[in-house]
């Protein structure tokens, strides 16, 4: 089965998770794992999904999938429902997410917070390795990135890369949970 494949990589990576949860989002089953910053190299909390790529995306070659993970700091563990939510976004509008993709959520992704939206990029450094499977199988891992409102509509006037760049010229904490909107 691709998941246990897939949970066997973050755990050859980043070892035991400290914390499981499972959602069924149209009933599709989707766990998302969460590695306590302290205990990953990465120095965030980390949340990947696992079992998004038991199923191929519409308009892609049916041998690629995808898994996602969100890295924060500090902890935001109410970001797991919405991870999910993004993980089965493909299945339930019948489409595939790509580098660059952003997908809206009706709600914010936890309490206290304004944002809204996710930014699906492709991993600045190999955080993880595309896992190789059986039959020319791979499953490639993203990042998924928490947006404002702001954020979102500057991606969608401008693009993902020029949104990317201006994080890193302004030196944004993308992964803080309790960062201020950019740009402003």
């Amino acid at each position: 089965m691709i998941r246990m494949s897939v949970e066997n990589l973050y755990m050859s990576h980043w070892g035991e998770p400290s914390r499981r949860a499972e959602f069924y989002v149209a009933e599709s089953p989707m766990a998302i794992l969460k590695w306590n910053a302290e205990d990953n190299p990465e120095g965030v909390a980390l949340y990947a999904t696992a079992g998004m790529s038991d199923a191929s995306m519409r308009g892609h070659n049916p041998k690629h999938r995808l898994e996602l993970f969100c890295g924060l700091l500090p902890e935001q563990d109410d970001v797991a429902r919405p991870l999910a939510m993004l993980a089965t976004y493909p299945a339930r509008e019948d489409t595939a997410l790509d580098h660059g993709d952003t997908v809206r959520l009706v709600d914010p992704l936890w309490e206290s917070t304004d944002m809204l939206a996710f930014l699906v990029v492709r991993p600045l450094s190999g955080i993880l390795p595309t896992l190789e499977l059986a039959d020319g199988v791979h499953v490639e891992f993203m990042q998924a990135l928490p947006l404002f409102e702001s954020e979102l509509t500057f991606k969608s006037q401008h693009g993902a890369e020029a949104l990317l760049r201006h994080w890193e010229e302004a030196r944004v904490p993308f992964w803080d949970p309790r960062r201020s909107p950019e740009p402003p």
